[in-house]
């Protein structure tokens, strides 16, 4: 259900988005120039579980996108709530608009890395948006 009402809201926010005007003639505007996006704050997660479904609680977890290996540490403390993982987050917005990478969602427990889980996640003028990857990621 949830996914369901997002997917129909960040259609909604795609039509008003692309149906924005621009100025075709100035190459120097940029195209997300009176966009008008939802007051939403998009979060892109994943939940860590052994082979049992028991929740696994990592000591550290971060994002590195594979383009350009820049690292992002969305603030986790909102996504431990649900027993869940922050992989991207609007906070990331502006460094991707309008385009789309494969990031790794890394997670660290014991001093050892035990997910290298790649996602790759797109971008509009608004928000982010996951076109694949693991919404839980099994570990032995």
């Amino acid at each position: 259900m949830k996914k369901g009402f997002l997917g129909i809201l960040l259609g909604v926010v795609y039509l008003t988005t692309s149906s924005s005007s621009c100025n075709k003639h100035d190459h120097h505007t940029n195209p997300c120039d009176g966009a008008m996006c939802t007051a939403m704050f998009v979060m892109i997660n994943t939940k860590v579980t052994n082979a049992t479904g028991k929740t696994i609680l990592l000591d550290e977890a971060y994002t590195r996108r594979k383009s350009n290996n820049e690292v992002y540490r969305p603030d986790q403390t909102m996504a431990t709530y649900d027993s869940s993982y922050i992989v991207l987050d609007d906070g990331y917005l502006q460094k991707m608009q309008n385009q789309s990478d494969t990031f790794y969602f890394i997670g660290i427990k014991n001093g050892v890395k035990v997910v290298n889980e790649p996602f790759v996640i797109s971008a509009d003028c608004c928000h982010v948006s996951k076109q694949s990857g693991k919404a839980t990621i099994v570990i032995p």
